[in-house]
């Protein structure tokens, strides 16, 4: 029997736009179901501006940002925003808001709040559906809504951001490792929250992210991947669920190099620079975080790993290469030519 698992790319925005265009048609083209253009307003170009260019120049992919937030632009600009782009590709695009981690960082501000969270999700939904929303006092509706329907999904990583996704949210972008154990207690989770709506898990889009990095020996793959590993699980960033995975980790004396990588670890701009940064943290370390992550290896073994996480629920996967300044060229290439292949004869499409 034919199973379905979508898989969209993630697409930083920091090369020109004419460049990302060409970038974004070739993931059309390998076969992936969307595309996520990252949202950071000092690192990337505008995602809007990006969306509505992919939206043009493809014809069956679905785009969102991935992932914007509820502060550098009002509700209601991320509203109109986003039905502008709607009308360029009907039934194409969606939202993903989070807190907006590198939006934030860096102009020296703090991620939005989970009350901003909930507050700008239910003024999308309103507006995009229609109705009049209250501005302090003001009332306001979207005048131009088209009245289709364009989900407002929330990123989610910690246990009271995905209770607060399954409860107010059309689906969820989790972040937060991939394991079948992961897997399992974070699906309880957002089945509470939906439950405080009348809901299921089952009722939602879920869309599970994965951190990923394709080279010609695992080994390379996990050299590759130290940054986003020890962001991850060593520096704390979003690690809660990596306990359920079972590894426990020991504790080490941060290299005070780490704190001198720009924007952050996860999104350096010198890509070698942050793995030197990592020495201080072992092989063995490393291994462990990435099995845990995501799709560190060989194209055959992430192949491997997709299917085998079906069982555990997953069918549709947000796949996040490793560097934010560097294209995803190679990830293409590696399901283009081997993982999609791989799926398509074990009976996926």
């Amino acid at each position: 029997m034919t199973q379905k698992v979508d898989i969209s790319l993630r697409v930083p925005g920091t090369m020109p736009i004419p460049e990302l265009m060409p970038l974004i048609q070739d993931i059309e083209a390998a076969g992936f179901y969307g595309a996520g253009i990252l949202d950071s307003q000092l690192l990337c170009r505008d995602v809007f501006v990006t969306m509505g260019a992919a939206a043009a120049q493809t014809s069956q992919l679905t785009l969102f940002p991935a992932v914007t937030n509820p502060f550098s632009r009002h509700s209601s600009v991320l509203a109109s925003a986003m039905q502008t782009v709607e009308e360029l590709a009907p039934g194409r695009i969606k939202c993903i808001i989070g807190t907006g981690y590198t939006s934030a960082s860096t102009i020296g501000r703090k991620p939005g709040t989970l009350a901003q969270m909930r507050n700008t999700i239910r003024t999308m939904k309103a507006l995009l559906s229609g109705q009049s929303v209250d501005f302090q006092g003001t009332p306001g509706r979207l005048g131009f809504a088209a009245g289709r329907d364009l989900p407002v999904l929330m990123a989610a990583s910690g246990p009271k951001a995905i209770e607060l996704a399954g409860e107010v949210a059309d689906g969820v972008l989790l972040l937060v490792g991939f394991t079948p154990e992961i897997i399992q207690a974070v699906t309880e989770c957002l089945d509470r929250g939906a439950k405080r709506s009348g809901r299921r898990a089952e009722d939602l889009e879920v869309i599970w992210a994965v951190r990923t990095a394709t080279a010609s020996t695992t080994a390379e793959a996990r050299r590759q991947a130290r940054p986003t590993a020890v962001h991850w699980g060593v520096l704390g960033w979003s690690n809660h669920w990596l306990q359920t995975a079972g590894p426990t980790l020991p504790a080490f004396d941060i290299s005070s190099a780490v704190w001198d990588i720009y924007p952050d670890l996860s999104h350096a701009q010198d890509w070698d620079a942050a793995i030197e940064a990592t020495a201080f943290v072992p092989d063995e370390t490393i291994a462990t975080l990435c099995d845990a992550l995501g799709l560190i290896g060989t194209p055959d073994y992430c192949a491997e790993r997709i299917i085998a996480m079906t069982n555990a629920g997953v069918n549709k996967l947000y796949i996040m290469p490793l560097q934010t300044f560097v294209g995803p060229q190679q990830e293409i290439a590696a399901f283009r030519n081997t993982v999609f292949p791989r799926l398509q004869a074990a009976g996926y499409q």
